[in-house]
């Protein structure tokens, strides 16, 4: 492992995956209390505290069995 691998693996370790519905995803207000709680649930809930937040918006999509088509499903959008 050379010297710069090693200076990007805390970040790495130190990274949360917050899944996000499309009905909280277009809320602000929603998405400030997730990102609240969650950095409350790391120890401080005012601040990332070195964590990296990646917020993974959750798309659902329907097909229509006739047609094969494909369109999104946005659910309190």
């Amino acid at each position: 492992m050379d010297k710069g691998s090693l200076s990007r693996a805390p970040a790495l370790s130190r990274t949360v995956r917050i899944h996000v519905p499309s009905e909280v995803a277009y809320d602000l207000e929603r998405m400030q209390k997730v990102t609240a709680s969650v950095l409350g649930k790391l120890g401080c809930g005012g601040c990332h505290s070195g964590h990296v937040l990646e917020f993974v918006h959750l798309r659902d999509f329907v097909i229509n069995p006739k047609t094969l088509d494909v369109q999104d499903q946005f659910v309190g959008r």
